[in-house]
């Protein structure tokens, strides 16, 4: 099949003005082929109205866009943002992501902080340090709740400070003063002896100050010398908790020989009682061995 050369000329045209109007697209929408990117992700309670396409900025210079918005799947109450950033851009690990804008009625975009210089770099696909910001309609209903509460407590100051309360007040300050006056002389006398009463106190504690300086030295030397009490009556102590022990061990090693001790005691005394009735019964026996002989009576 041929073709006449106006046909792909005219074809020609198409090609390079689609070409042509895709370049144009492209540069319009600010996007670029050619650049290296990577992915970070960001949490928030509240979007601000940030959607996908929203600048992301770092310290105001724009370096990506919002790629995707969805709702954080192992928490609920959290927005998760996928955020695009040039691959240039260093982000820090101690970077803060908040939502802001420029200006009051300005746009909202991402905004990151530029970190400490000494800081590392946050390895893409890691979830960004964010911080939530109050935005600017709960701020209005804030103030307009404390609005509410002032109108309220200045509503209260007047009904205090109303006619009745003045005068009750003024009232009650005429009677402190007269109270004042009648008393002025008992308080003068309370206040005359209170100072004196002070003035005692300080001389005493000057004095207890004179005397332990002036005997700090004996002062010192008695704690040296109780210490020095206290440590041989403790020694002493131990000895003689020592020495009962010892006394103790004594008897019970012993034992054994106070009970021998003891039973020939008893032999004893009881050779002694018989011993004793034998001279009674038979005093010859201590000069002679054998009983002398009855006297004939003639």
């Amino acid at each position: 099949m041929e073709y006449r050369s106006q046909e792909i000329k005219a074809g020609c045209l198409v090609i390079i003005g689609v070409t042509f109007f895709v370049a144009f697209l492209l540069l319009i929408s600010g996007m670029d082929l050619f650049k290296s990117t990577k992915i970070y992700y960001a949490r928030f309670k509240y979007t601000s109205g940030i959607e996908t396409g929203s600048l992301v900025r770092y310290g105001g210079m724009e370096v990506g866009r919002v790629k995707k918005v969805r709702i954080a799947a192992d928490n609920n109450s959290l927005i998760e943002f996928e955020v695009e950033i040039n691959a240039k851009v260093p982000i820090k690990k101690d970077s803060e992501v908040m939502i802001t804008s420029i200006g009051i009625m300005g746009e909202y975009y991402i905004e990151i902080s530029t970190g400490s210089p000494q800081a590392a770099l946050l390895p893409p696909g890691n979830l960004l340090n964010c911080k939530d910001v109050t935005p600017m309609m709960m701020l209005t209903e804030n103030v307009d709740k404390l609005t509410t509460q002032l109108s309220q407590t200045i509503e209260n100051l007047n009904q205090i400070l109303g006619a009745d309360n003045q005068s009750q007040a003024r009232q009650i300050l005429a009677n402190l003063n007269r109270l004042l006056e009648e008393n002025q002389q008992a308080i003068s006398t309370m206040m005359a002896n209170t100072n004196q009463v002070l003035a005692n106190l300080t001389s005493v504690s000057n004095r207890l100050d004179t005397l332990f300086s002036e005997n700090q030295e004996t002062i010192t030397s008695s704690f040296h010398h109780l210490e020095a009490t206290l440590a041989q009556s403790q020694e002493l102590i131990g000895r003689l908790q020592e020495t009962m022990g010892n006394v103790d061990q004594m008897i019970i090693t012993q034992n054994g020989n106070y009970e021998e001790i003891m039973e020939n005691l008893n032999r004893t005394s009881r050779n002694l009682d018989e011993f004793t009735r034998t001279i009674k019964e038979r005093p010859w026996s201590l000069i002679r061995k054998s009983a002398p002989k009855e006297r004939e009576i003639k």
